[in-house]
């Protein structure tokens, strides 16, 4: 996908969301091969193919959800990775339907390691740009995570995790793509 057409996607899903129905192509041709590349890393092809496709209806009749102050391709890969974790489930399911009628699913319908290799990838992509904060931003932030807050005041603390949320984003865009 070409540097432009991220540029591109930030206005085209603003204007989905705000009803332009003429966005609806240009959307597609820019989100479907980054969907599809993303779901055929994570699944088996039939499997992939079907979820790029539920991303993709998902955030069609998702788009006046759409916060155009947050980032269009972030948002899309969100959905998508919904999608991928439903067709592991999926898969898991009729693994253990298939196992109680007597036959054998295979090896290949197990999606935990699927699902592993899913978010050993989330997390080593969380970890870079986290490295990329300041010590007190990274603080911060897990002090948030884990629901306890710093020994300051109570909106002090929050203004320290808005702010840090807020150079977490930049950081994650700068890595790993900004729309």
């Amino acid at each position: 996908m070409e540097d432009g057409s991220l540029a591109d996607l930030q206005g085209l899903m603003a204007r989905l969301a705000d009803g332009d129905r003429s966005a609806f192509p240009p959307v597609y041709a820019i989100l479907w091969p980054v969907l599809r590349s993303l779901t055929a890393r994570h699944l088996p092809a039939a499997d992939a193919e079907d979820a790029a496709q539920e991303a993709l209806l998902r955030i069609f009749r998702r788009a006046a959800e759409f916060d155009a102050r947050r980032s269009a391709l972030a948002w899309a890969l969100g959905i998508a990775r919904w999608e991928i974790r439903t067709a592991h489930r999926r898969r898991q399911r009729r693994r253990e339907d298939a196992l109680a009628a007597g036959g054998d699913a295979g090896p290949a319908a197990d999606g935990n390691m699927e699902d592993a290799l899913l978010e050993r990838d989330m997390v080593r992509m969380m970890e870079e740009t986290m490295g990329a904060l300041s010590p007190v931003d990274r603080e911060t932030l897990d002090l948030f995570r884990s629901g306890e807050r710093a020994a300051v005041a109570a909106a002090t603390f929050r203004k320290r995790v808005e702010r840090a949320l807020a150079r977490l984003r930049a950081a994650w865009e700068v890595r790993h793509g900004r729309s």
